[in-house]
């Protein structure tokens, strides 16, 4: 049997207790619901089919366009989409029932003995999850109350036995299903000692032949870069005046690592020292042997390396000790969770061997954000040094504000003298391959009424999202989208009003002193499954709109809770000069200061 998700809050556990070796899974039934003839538990996996493109918009509740824009020799023409879709769909692989009984009305208590939960076995490895099974055949997975959510780490249990070598674990999990619930999971695994953890990262450990192959080819190649670059290294000695500014998401420079290279060459440092730079979209795509090569040559000759973001790249080998790896970072601080604060869950990095273990330093905007990415990055404190955000150099200078607003009103000659909402929100998804963002918990038609003849409602969407907003051509003169405009620091020049949400958009922002409004309509979700650094609610720095009805009234009542920015800005820029990239110039490169 096979489903896209059949989760209902009809059916919601509301209490996870243990008595010994006895689980209570607490389950309520909504008032009206039909009362479940039994309970039983499933263990599933995910696989991928494919299943007619209409049956997957009407689960996932897309609304798209049965044509698609096609570019064939220079001439844009309309194609009908591909009519099927590979999508996960959950795959049922085992049932055992769930001794129950009935406390009050409409409240039934699962009780499972983990020794005998399975005949008399302890579940199998797996995903399992609690099913009401109606007296009409009907069936519905339990939904998980967001308060027991909160709890379900502490309610994990770890049972360790044959002198700690071994232990099974009983965790529990969830995630979001199609109508914005909590579908509880509950995670059953035998676990042995593995004293060889810091060998395994990069790729998982495998399992199959299968498997073990493809690992056995991924050694293989990594042996052959750590080789090369070695190689390399070692013909080329360290005379400490080659420096490298790199990344590997976008192919230019951008942000903090163009802000330093321009500083760089503005203070004319490229007569005493060698300037390279490399600009490649290699997270998430396949390169080259070429490409490869002559990346690992540049990185094998430097002195000190200069990267803004995720660069998987040093996961392959480590640096020559001489050679620093200094982290700018791309952001200020957001509520979004990465790096190590997401350890445990998807998409969180290995124990050991991530890129991120290999920076020699790391610049924060400030002393207060040192505690914030010591979590993200798993490296010790006084490895970090807060000397600024060098993007932020110049950021408040008249000169440069009025420079940007005559080039981009000639640009957009439309837009001027009209007030600016920029609409700048963080994407959802795991990562870059499945980044995506809702549009329709937008409602255009009353951000158009509400523009009127005086406002401009800007999309600036995050760079993973490919897919960009639909506005309708009667919308376009109040509602636009600017995504490719390559810096969004430069386009604060001409907001008014920022809206965001768990993205790090309103940290540099907040200096320019205007309001901000957060739309999180998923927030209770977002801080459960992908996991912020702080409560939203409490700590955002203008109004948190946890609706789009909410958002409007905020937007017509000028309801901005402008003044916490005040206060942002001094717990955050207190010693901002605008002075970032000479900092890192005269501490990293010249030498002058305490860089460790």
């Amino acid at each position: 049997m096979q489903t896209f998700d059949t989760t209902s809050e009809q059916y919601t556990i509301k209490k996870i207790y243990w008595e010994r070796i006895f689980l209570h899974l607490v389950v309520t039934v909504e008032e009206g619901a039909m009362d479940p003839e039994r309970f039983v538990l499933r263990r599933f996996s995910q696989s991928h089919d494919k299943v007619p493109r209409e049956v997957y918009n009407k689960a996932m509740h897309v609304v798209e366009d049965p044509m698609v824009e096609k570019v064939v020799n220079g001439t844009v023409t309309m194609v009908k989409r591909t009519p099927n879709k590979r999508v996960a769909v959950n795959t049922i692989k085992e049932e055992t029932s769930v001794i129950t009984e009935k406390t009050e009305d409409h409240i039934y208590d699962c009780m499972i003995s983990i020794a005998a939960a399975n005949g008399r076995s302890f579940l199998n490895n797996g995903n399992w999850q609690i099913v009401a099974i109606l007296p009409n055949g009907d069936e519905h997975i339990c939904s998980l109350d967001y308060k027991v959510a909160e709890q379900k780490d502490d309610l994990s249990r770890v049972f360790r036995y044959n002198n700690n070598h071994m232990a099974y674990t009983l965790t529990f999990d969830f995630y979001n299903s199609k109508d914005g619930m909590l579908s509880f999971l509950m995670r059953s695994h035998f676990m042995i000692d593995n004293e060889k953890w810091g060998k395994y990262h990069s790729l998982a450990e495998a399992m199959t032949m299968k498997g073990k192959m493809k690992k056995l080819r991924h050694r293989m190649v990594c042996a052959l870069i750590n080789a090369y670059y070695h190689t390399v290294r070692f013909f080329t000695p360290k005379k400490g005046n080659r420096i490298l500014f790199m990344t590997e998401t976008k192919n230019y420079l951008w942000g903090n690592l163009k802000a330093v290279y321009d500083r760089v060459n503005e203070r004319g440092l490229g007569e005493d020292y060698v300037i390279s730079t490399s600009a490649r979209v290699a997270v998430g795509k396949h390169q080259s042997i070429r490409s490869w090569l002559k990346t690992i040559t540049l990185i094998a000759k430097q002195d000190v390396i200069f990267v803004d973001d995720f660069v998987p790249i040093f996961e392959q080998f480590h640096l020559d000790p001489k050679t620093r790896l200094v982290q700018l970072w791309h952001a200020g601080e957001g509520f979004k969770a990465v790096g190590f604060c997401r350890f445990g869950k998807k998409g969180s990095p290995f124990p050991a061997g991530t890129c991120h273990k290999e920076y020699t330093n790391v610049i924060t905007a400030s002393k207060k954000l040192i505690h914030v990415f010591e979590e993200v990055f798993g490296i010790e404190r006084s490895a970090f040094l807060p000397y600024g955000m060098p993007r932020l150099d110049g950021f408040l200078d008249e000169n440069n504000i009025e420079a940007f607003k005559e080039k981009f009103y000639g640009e957009h000659p439309d837009l001027k003298g009209k007030k600016v909402i920029l609409f700048a929100p963080t994407y959802r998804g795991t990562g870059q391959k499945s980044a995506y963002y809702p549009y329709d918990e937008l409602d255009l038609k009353q951000i158009y009424e509400y523009c009127g003849e005086d406002k401009v409602f800007l999309f600036k969407m995050h760079p993973f999202v490919s897919r960009k907003p639909k506005i309708p051509e009667d919308y376009r003169d109040r509602i636009q989208d600017i995504s490719s405009y390559p810096s969004i620091n430069d386009l604060y020049y001409i907001t008014d009003l920022l809206i965001t949400d768990y993205s790090s958009a309103f940290f540099e922002y907040a200096l320019m002193k205007r309001p901000v409004l957060f739309f999180t309509y998923d927030r209770e979700r977002y801080e459960l499954t992908r996991g912020v650094h702080r409560p939203v609610k409490e700590t955002a720095p203008g109004k948190v709109c946890d609706s789009f009805e909410e958002m409007m009234k905020a937007l017509y009542e000028k309801d901005f809770e402008a003044e916490k920015i005040d206060q942002f800005v001094k717990d955050n820029f207190g010693d901002y000069d605008g002075h970032a990239s000479d900092r890192i110039i005269d501490n990293i490169i010249l030498g002058k200061g305490q860089t460790k």
